[in-house]
């Protein structure tokens, strides 16, 4: 994992312990989304909150989002993006 994704999962820890009431410690990457009963409603809150965090836009939310470490990736994915966005915008104007 990049600092990018160790930050992005930790935040995303942080949340599912305040929201959901779990212990951070106990989640990892391959922390199935079943196994903690996060329904597709939750999900939707869920990155609703990490959209807020991270200062991204999530358009198109795939299908499969099957653990946490596949939400980490997904925001992680979108903050690159974004980035890069940037950049090209910047460069645009130099």
């Amino acid at each position: 994992m990049s600092t990018d994704d160790a930050s992005t999962f930790a935040v995303l820890c942080d949340v599912m312990a305040r929201d959901h009431g779990l212990d951070s410690a106990s989640l990892t990457p391959a922390t199935r989304l079943a196994d903690l009963t996060i329904d597709s409603l939750a999900l939707i809150e869920l990155i609703f909150t990490l959209e807020d965090r991270f200062d991204v836009v999530a358009d198109n939310l795939p299908a499969d989002l099957p653990t946490l470490g596949s939400v980490a990736d997904y925001i992680d994915g979108l903050r690159a993006g974004k980035r890069g966005a940037v950049v090209a915008t910047v460069a645009a104007h130099e």
